[in-house]
């Protein structure tokens, strides 16, 4: 399996993170899964995606299945905070990922994400002509070179035609989370914001798909397992306790809780799986 990944134009990185391509290395009518290799169950190709703030997924000559709906064209998931299972269910899955920052989608396409959240919609549900566009795009230009240009394209037409303050707010937000040492408080990320509690609760949740609380438990648990992925390409011994308290976790038992409801398996456990193929853990072979 072969990854590629590309990033948008720099106008859409505050709204989109990353494009990732993956494809079958040979054929896809050829190639049959080896029945041996754990990454397969009854034949099919299982690969978990990690929580994240919303997803579009494409796929090419094969059908997958997500959160039990199938579908051979594009999907849409909103923001998450349990591992799905992307499985193909028929042909080898060869598609593109392509990852939201927190808030990106509700500003490209104005969908309230609190209503996405969690689910899984076929761009035929969705209605929207501009989607079914990007579907026609992605099936009909084999190369991932030429695909990225021609999405960023479309998106860059899907910008906001004036200053949105709100997702301005989130903006400043996320950043802020991002830049602290210590834990950061719901009451802190309104106070960033400079609106009373409740009313950023319902912002953010419009805008991110998930409550400021959910938004800073699953920001935790990125930042802790792509710092696991910096120490082991850096060849260092991961401490677990270390890196966990290092990002907020109480101990490791707390830390094996949230691992266990996010990522389905235990810090431990995760850093046996190996360094995964994206750098912001959403696509990763079991």
């Amino acid at each position: 399996m072969n990854y590629q990944i590309i990033q948008p134009t720099e106008a859409l990185r505050t709204y989109i993170s990353r494009y990732v391509f993956v494809r079958a290395d040979g054929s896809t009518d050829t190639m049959t899964p080896p029945a041996d290799d754990q990454r397969f169950v009854n034949g099919k190709h299982v690969q978990p995606l990690l929580p994240n703030y919303g997803s579009f997924i494409f796929m090419r000559n094969a059908v997958v299945e997500v959160a039990g709906k199938q579908s051979d064209e594009l999907l849409l998931l909103g923001a998450n905070q349990t591992t799905l299972g992307l499985t193909t269910v028929k042909g080898w899955f060869e598609g593109m990922m392509m990852d939201f920052q927190p808030g990106g989608m509700h500003a490209l396409l104005g969908i309230d994400l609190q209503q996405l959240a969690g689910q899984v919609l076929r761009v035929s549900e969705y209605a929207d002509e501009g989607l079914k566009y990007c579907d026609r795009i992605f099936k009909s230009t084999p190369r991932a070179e030429d695909i990225a240009p021609l999405l960023d394209a479309f998106f860059l037409g899907r910008l906001p035609k004036k200053e949105d303050y709100n997702y301005t707010r989130i903006c400043h937000v996320v950043s802020a989370c991002d830049q602290a040492e210590c834990a950061i408080t719901a009451a802190d990320m309104a106070s960033v914001a400079c609106i009373g509690e409740r009313q950023f609760l319902r912002i953010f949740r419009q805008y991110a798909g998930i409550a400021p609380k959910q938004y800073i438990r699953l920001r935790r648990f990125h930042r802790t397992i792509q710092d696991m992925q910096t120490q082991s390409t850096q060849g260092k011994t991961i401490d677990l306790l270390a890196t966990v308290l290092r990002h907020g976790y109480y101990d490791l038992s707390h830390a094996a809780l949230e691992f266990q409801q996010m990522g389905c398996v235990s810090p431990g456990q995760f850093r046996m799986l190996g360094i995964p193929l994206t750098a912001d853990f959403s696509v990763f072979f079991a």
